[in-house]
């Protein structure tokens, strides 16, 4: 349909115009955060703009709503501007059926960000991160797809899995001599960081030495290593930032140690529903425009599109936040501020069909 054409090519290259816009600016503020840290260990002015660059990626996923309703308030002020919407209103073209030509491009614009969400970012993301706490520090040296590893004085550290509140799962610790020999290898199942001092359990020492080797057992130890939870922090990527499948198989991980995965249960939820906040975003804007309405500049119909993108953004954070808090189920404080946006769309479209 030529309508269905006209309004997705408009749309389109608005809200592309629009992403690129607020890409800009957040990646400057974004820049000007990381500054504060050049000076410390190895980071620099380069590596800051480094770290930037690859969190565009990332960016440009959780920016994707608040571009589209931008997008969707600029095509629809032009058409109303112009008097083309009136014209289309009263050639026959209902308030649903205008709906739904906005809906078809949405389906562009879901597919580009899943893509970018579970192919794109996570990869970029881990990289950024990996290569910030490099810097940053000289503790950690490797991360890995089976952990990360550190150095302590003549020791290195590698472990496995880091789980929420200061735990961490599988540590192996190899301890050298002055010669560079490995004298003893430390084998923990589990530990958690309490007074300063991390506990090791279920511990397996090898010692090595030109006579013999020899095991020791040890229910727990404590273990005074330079490594602490701010370090471990800086390599580990944040539950919003994983794949779907990383969300999954993290989760099912937790669950299986009876640990808290509400955060990633939140991560995972969002990510399901940020193709409804999409579409949210795009129909809510029928709903501000009316053809009938006096003409309006655009440059106040960007704003508009961009306050109720960031508001609608601002109450989704709040609302997952307080569904931590207060023990909401992670369902209901995730897609609740999307439902009420769809419910409002839904009534406003069938009052004025």
């Amino acid at each position: 349909m030529i309508l269905d054409r006209y309004i997705a090519r408009n749309l389109i290259a608005i809200s592309l115009l629009a992403l690129f816009a607020l890409v800009v600016v957040f990646s400057f503020f974004s820049l000007v955060d990381q500054l504060d840290d050049t000076g410390v260990g190895n980071y620099g002015v380069l590596q800051a703009v480094q770290y930037v660059l690859l969190t565009i990626p990332r960016l440009s996923y959780e920016l994707f709503p608040i571009a589209t309703v931008i997008g969707s308030m600029a095509v629809l002020g032009i058409l109303a501007n112009n008097s083309e919407l009136a014209v289309i209103r009263t050639s026959g073209v209902s308030q649903l059926q205008l709906a739904l030509s906005f809906l078809k491009t949405s389906i562009v614009f879901i597919i580009v960000s899943i893509i970018i969400g579970e192919f794109i970012a996570p990869v970029s993301e881990h990289a950024a991160q990996q290569k910030r706490s490099i810097a940053l520090t000289k503790q950690i040296s490797l991360k890995t797809k089976h952990g990360f590893w550190s150095r302590d004085g003549d020791s290195y550290i590698n472990i496995r899995k880091i789980l929420p509140g200061d735990r961490v799962e599988q540590i192996y610790i190899f301890e050298f001599d002055k010669n560079h020999e490995l004298r003893s290898s430390i084998h923990a199942r589990h530990a958690e960081y309490n007074n300063d001092k991390w506990i090791l359990h279920d511990i397996l020492k090898t010692e090595i030495s030109e006579e013999q080797i020899s095991t020791k057992r040890y229910d727990t130890a404590e273990w005074e290593a330079v490594l602490n939870p701010e370090v471990i922090d800086l390599v580990t990527i944040k539950p919003r930032y994983l794949s779907l499948y990383g969300l999954v198989s993290y989760i099912q991980y937790l669950k299986a140690n009876n640990q808290n995965s509400k955060l990633y249960v939140q991560a995972f939820w969002s990510k399901i529903l940020n193709p409804f906040a999409i579409i949210a975003m795009i129909l809510l804007a029928l709903c501000v425009v009316k053809c009938e309405a006096r003409p309006i500049g655009l440059g106040q119909r960007v704003f508009i599109g961009a306050l109720i993108g960031i508001i609608f953004h601002l109450v989704n954070q709040v609302s997952g936040h307080l569904g931590i808090v207060y023990g909401i189920p992670s369902f209901i404080s995730v897609s609740l501020p999307t439902i009420l946006v769809l419910g409002y769309i839904y009534y406003s479209l069938s009052r004025n069909r």
